[in-house]
């Protein structure tokens, strides 16, 4: 029997999913572990934290974190990572161990600043001189600076979900979305992770069974209607190509047809472009098929199952 694990790294901040023998004890567990870092990654300066670890000084912190041994690892050459946290003009320091939830960082920071618990909850850590806002459940040693073991986070106002003029309805149900279980889950089992948003397009990445990436661009105004789109370069800021498009066998094959709509849209039934015409697919594909609950992730759980197919091909360039 095996069991899956998702690795957590300053290289692999979405998580990296590796197999293991169901019984493997620490030692072995970990060694497991360091086996599976990518080659241009591995130093023997590695260690691994299990995130189960709890540290009981800052377990007053936690909050429904469910944490499991041998769930949740942390691979990295940092004993303890340096924490700054700024807001308003002050800071606050700590040392945290790298496996470590962001949301329990930003925990401690509210509580050491004084922020009464309403003001924090419209709070957020932003990776300092960036615009990375690390999910709840990333560790905080994914953001340790270059070859340093410090990092420093920026309590910033997150989106407004009432109130805010500047960001529409449909726009603000993306944000909502993103921030659900369904959306956070594949994120942080790596299976996908958000690129950015320049509203009503969301670049999302993609991960395929051999690691590869691919960015899909979606089109998202009348959210939570269905979104519309296919693969996108982000480099060239154009489709993606024909001869970059992954491959599947009969099972996906039409899905990932190259001829649709010019290659700007995918043939799924939960593309909303797709869709007109081919009414009867809600009755042949209902796992397929848009549900407005579940948003953006049903789309995206619907792409991943494609790309880690057993008949998934990469493209030859």
């Amino acid at each position: 029997m095996h069991k899956r694990i998702i690795v957590q790294a300053a290289f692999a901040k979405d998580g990296l999913i590796i197999k293991v023998e169901e019984d493997l004890v620490a030692e072995p567990l970990n060694a497991a572990v360091l086996a599976a870092v990518p080659s241009e990654h591995t130093s023997a300066e590695l260690l691994v934290f299990d995130e189960a670890d709890d540290d009981p000084e800052t377990r007053q912190f936690a909050e429904d974190e469910q944490l499991q041994h041998g769930r949740v690892v942390h691979v990295t050459r940092c004993r303890q990572v340096e924490v700054v946290v700024r807001y308003a003009g002050r800071k606050v320091e700590r040392r945290f161990a790298p496996a470590t939830r962001v949301g329990r960082v930003k925990r401690w920071a509210a509580h050491a600043l004084g922020i009464n618990a309403s003001d924090a909850n419209e709070l957020l850590l932003q990776v300092a001189g960036t615009s990375i806002q690390p999910t709840r459940d990333q560790h905080v040693g994914n953001f340790v600076e270059h070859s340093t073991c410090n990092v420093v986070f920026d309590l910033v106002r997150s989106y407004t979900v009432n109130g805010d003029a500047t960001v529409s309805a449909d726009h603000t149900k993306l944000l909502e979305h993103l921030d659900q279980a369904p959306f956070l889950m594949g994120e942080m089992n790596g299976r996908w992770r958000l690129r950015d948003i320049s509203w009503p397009i969301a670049f999302i990445d993609i991960r395929a069974r051999d690691h590869r990436e691919y960015t899909l661009r979606l089109q998202c105004d009348g959210y939570p209607g269905m979104p519309t789109g296919a693969f996108w370069d982000p480099e060239s800021g154009t489709w993606l190509p024909a001869h970059r498009w992954p491959r599947a066998g009969a099972r996906f094959g039409a899905a990932l047809r190259t001829d649709w709509q010019g290659g700007t849209a995918l043939y799924i039934p939960c593309d909303r472009t797709s869709i007109a015409g081919h009414e009867a697919w809600l009755q042949l594909h209902p796992a397929w098929t848009w549900d407005p609950n579940i948003g953006i992730a049903r789309y995206l759980q619907v792409v991943w199952t494609m790309l880690n197919g057993e008949d998934y091909v990469a493209p030859a360039a």
